[in-house]
């Protein structure tokens, strides 16, 4: 048995965005969250690149998502003009206590942020955000076109 893992168009790199942002909901990391802002940035240049960009809905998103400051945010990351740092805060942990992104949580991040029990602050430069409300927001520049499509 073989399988095929490609990435030919747009819509497998949504797919790749699916995953990077189910991995931030598994483990808020530094690495997972530079996974996702790339890929959220790259997918502009692949739909600029496609037949996708050729159809109205296609341009439409193209310029939403070139406007839209938190697709903007990715950019300036991903391009390296703006640095970033995630403090994740979890009072049930021992000082000195460091946490091991090699091995899945027995809690996944998501479950801990919503309950409470564990807080992630993310600031680009001086600015904060709430790293999972910025995550929804990316989302939803791309999802509304490739979920109808």
């Amino acid at each position: 048995m073989q399988i095929t893992h490609e990435f030919l168009t747009p819509r497998n790199i949504f797919e790749k965005l699916i995953r990077d942002y189910e991995q931030l909901d598994i483990r808020v990391s530094g690495d997972n969250f530079f996974n996702f802002i790339s890929t959220a940035y790259h997918l502009q240049h692949w739909i600029k690149h496609s037949p996708v960009n050729d159809t109205e809905q296609g341009k439409r998103l193209t310029k939403k998502a070139a406007k839209d400051p938190c697709t903007k945010l990715c950019k300036d990351i991903a391009l390296a003009e703006k640095q970033y740092k995630i403090f994740i805060e979890d009072p049930s942990l021992m000082n000195g206590t460091e946490l091991d992104f090699t091995s899945p949580p027995v809690k996944h991040d998501i479950e801990a942020y919503k309950d409470g029990s564990r807080t992630f602050k993310l600031l680009v430069d001086e600015n904060e955000f709430d790293i999972y409300e910025l995550k929804d927001e990316i989302m939803n520049v791309y999802k509304s076109y490739f979920h109808i499509k």
